[in-house]
Formats: structure tokens, C-alpha cells, sequence
């Protein structure tokens, strides 16, 4: 191309240049983050049986007997982690006597319990109750009001939410006030349980709440500043250079050739330490075995690590909300440690390589749509040097 020169007189004009003071903090953002509400449903039905150890005065034999009883309950939530149970149970309390004077109890009764946590995870909670309690007892038929304290956990299992063990401990007060023995009558009993069962969850599904924060936005300012005209000298285009690995630094200034697809490097076109997002890193379904795909773009990777032998690599794994929180996270650190073992497998130093795996824990997008869910199941590299 032939050289062209434009020659123009030099005045001082004024021009309007925009100049934009933006750091990180000037850009709108949204936080969007799932609220904790424990388990997902706020319903339950429950079914167990307990081993019953009786106050020692329910006996003419003045000592404890043993007895024991089925319970049964129906559940809801009134908060984020207290809830009421409506519950019936029933015992017979083998007093020892051939006379047929053991006790047959049923009862009514409403509990509260104040759960520490998520109910399908291993969850304890505290127990507290009151009711009414039929003793049927030969001669000493009395239906009184009873109180119970205690303590219990629940946890899902056999990777179903739906499907939980619960077991517990209770102290039951009842004002029963007759005895086998005359001096004691008015004394009431106590009573200690040993409980173990299943609940159900039943009812919909609730949604998680979604706390949504905006960040403030920095004020943009805009500057008058004065410019003068210039020569302007058209110049044939310098021939273009290759830059084979994409990373913005051309091949014959590149000291770090082989640079992982999307990673940000320095001037000499080394990787610096970041985060790298591998969405393309795929694996068959409902599995840790990497697709063929994903094969041929880890051939990069092992590249990038065998050109530059001071960059360590965090592997870890994340997936979206489907399924249990104990199987996503155990699907996601197998996803991770066969992405490690792919990388060991070419020669890469395993001391050079960590995995992990974080489940459904750590989301980047809602998992309310299939698009969110997508963003979420994903593979990141973390780089260090």
C-alpha cells in the first residue's frame, strides 16, 4: 500500500472525552443466595417404638419395671427450626404381679421440638411436651396430665430425603398418684423412654428462599478536555503474528506457550494465579467417568502443566441441586479426583495436584432453571504458582 500524508494546521479545539472512574465496585451486581431452611419439606408422619423403664413405685416389688410401647405422630414446621408434633402412644408396664395388676397406658399429647439444623442431614434436637395419659390400672383407673422433656436426632437414609431414623431419650412426668405401696400414693411418676422409629416427609417440596443484594454503583464523571489536532500518517499494516494458544501474547514473545484455554497471563504470556471455570470438562451421566470430549480438552491442560512446571492445580467439582446433598457431594469429589488421576495418569507429579469437591454447596447461579442447574454443575481449576 502506498504511503499517503495529510498535512493539517495545528489549533487548539475542544473535544468531549468521557473518562470513566470505575473500579470493581462501580459495576450494578446482584448476590443471589439460597436461604437454609432445613429440610424442604414442613410436614412428617412418624412411626417407632421405645423401650419404657418405669418409676420403681408403679410396682409392689419396689423396683422399676420394664415395658415396651409404640408412638405414633404427625409433624409440621412453625418456623426455620421449631416444630410441633401431635402424637398417640400406647405401653403395658410389667409390674411383676401374677394378679394381673400391670399397668396398660395410652395417651395424647402435643411436643415442640427445636431442630439444630437440617433434618434429612444429621440433625439433634430438644424435646418438650405435655398431655394426657390413661392408666388402666385394676381398681386404679385415673386419666392425669403428664409433661416429658428430652432429646433426640434425626437423619435421612438410604440417600432419601423423604425417609429419615429418628431416635430419642425422654423423662415423662405423669401425675398418676396411685401405688402399690400406700405411702407413696400422690407422689406422681417419672417414667424414661428410649425411642427409635421413621419419619416420612410428606406434602410438596418447598422452594428456597432467595435473598437478592444489589451493590451500589459508583457516579460515572464525564471531563471537557482540551485536545489538539494532529498529523495524522497513514502507515502500511505491520504483518500479523501468530499467538497459537490464544492467550493474547504472540508465539515469539510467549515464554509460556500451551496456556490453558480463558486463563489470564502476564506480559510474557505466563498463567497467573486464578480461578479457571472448565465448563466443557463433561462427564457421562449420573457419573465420574469423563466423555470423550472432555478427554481430548484435558490434552491442553496436561500441555499447559508439563511447559510450566512451577503452576499447582486445585481440582474442584461442583454440581447443581439435583438429588441429595450426601450424594452430590460424594458425586462431585469422584468427578474431581478422576479429573486428578486423568492428569497423573500422563505424567503429571500428583504432588502437583489437589481435588475436591464441594457438591451443591457452593452454587454460581440459580437451580431453579435448567440453565442455572447447567452453570452449576461445573469443573474449576484453581492455579497456583
Amino acid at each position: 500500500m502506498s504511503a499517503h500524508r495529510f498535512s493539517l494546521s495545528r489549533s487548539a479545539v475542544t473535544m468531549r472525552a468521557a473518562v470513566a472512574a470505575a473500579a470493581l465496585a462501580g459495576v450494578s451486581t446482584f448476590a443471589v443466595a439460597a436461604e437454609d431452611n432445613g429440610s424442604s419439606y414442613d410436614n412428617y408422619v412418624y412411626f417407632g417404638g421405645f423401650y419404657l423403664k418405669a418409676d420403681k413405685d408403679r410396682s409392689p416389688t419396689d423396683r422399676s419395671a420394664d415395658s415396651f410401647g409404640y408412638q405414633v405422630g404427625l409433624g409440621h414446621r412453625l418456623s426455620q427450626n421449631l416444630w410441633v408434633e401431635g402424637q398417640f402412644f400406647g405401653d403395658t408396664i410389667e409390674t411383676g404381679n401374677a394378679a394381673g395388676t400391670d399397668y396398660y397406658q395410652t395417651g395424647f399429647g402435643v411436643d415442640f421440638q427445636y431442630a439444630f439444623g437440617q433434618r434429612s442431614e444429621f440433625t439433634p434436637y430438644l424435646v418438650a411436651g405435655i398431655g394426657g395419659v390413661y392408666n388402666d390400672v385394676p381398681g386404679q383407673d385415673e386419666v392425669s396430665p403428664y409433661l416429658n422433656l428430652g432429646i433426640g436426632f434425626t437423619k435421612s437414609i438410604l440417600g432419601i430425603e423423604t425417609l429419615r431414623l429418628r431416635g430419642e431419650l425422654r423423662a415423662v412426668y405423669d401425675d398418676y398418684d396411685k401405688s402399690p405401696i400406700a405411702s407413696r400414693n400422690g407422689d406422681g411418676k417419672i417414667d424414661y423412654r428410649a425411642g427409635l422409629g421413621l419419619e416420612f416427609a410428606v406434602g410438596k417440596a418447598r422452594e428456597p428462599e432467595v435473598v437478592v443484594k444489589e451493590v451500589p454503583v459508583e457516579k460515572v464523571v464525564v471531563k471537557e478536555v482540551p485536545v489538539e489536532r494532529v498529523v495524522i500518517k497513514e502507515v502500511p499494516a505491520a504483518p500479523v503474528s501468530v499467538d497459537d494458544d490464544g492467550d493474547g501474547v504472540i508465539n515469539e514473545h510467549d515464554k509460556c506457550p500451551n496456556t490453558p484455554k480463558g486463563a489470564k497471563v502476564d506480559g510474557n504470556g505466563c498463567v497467573v494465579e486464578q480461578t479457571l471455570v472448565m465448563r466443557d470438562i463433561t462427564f457421562e451421566f449420573d457419573s465420574a467417568r469423563l466423555t470423550a470430549n472432555a478427554q481430548r480438552l484435558m490434552e491442553n491442560v496436561v500441555a499447559f502443566l508439563r511447559s510450566d512446571p512451577s503452576a499447582n492445580i486445585t481440582i474442584a467439582g461442583h454440581t447443581d441441586s439435583k438429588g441429595s446433598d450426601a450424594y452430590n457431594l460424594k458425586l462431585s469429589r469422584d468427578r474431581a479426583n478422576e479429573v486428578r488421576d486423568y492428569l497423573v495418569g500422563y505424567g503429571i507429579d500428583a504432588g502437583r495436584l489437589q481435588a475436591v469437591g464441594y457438591g451443591e454447596g457452593r452454587p454460581v447461579a440459580s437451580n431453579d432453571s435448567e440453565a442455572g442447574r447447567e452453570l452449576n454443575r461445573r469443573v474449576e481449576f484453581r492455579i497456583q504458582k
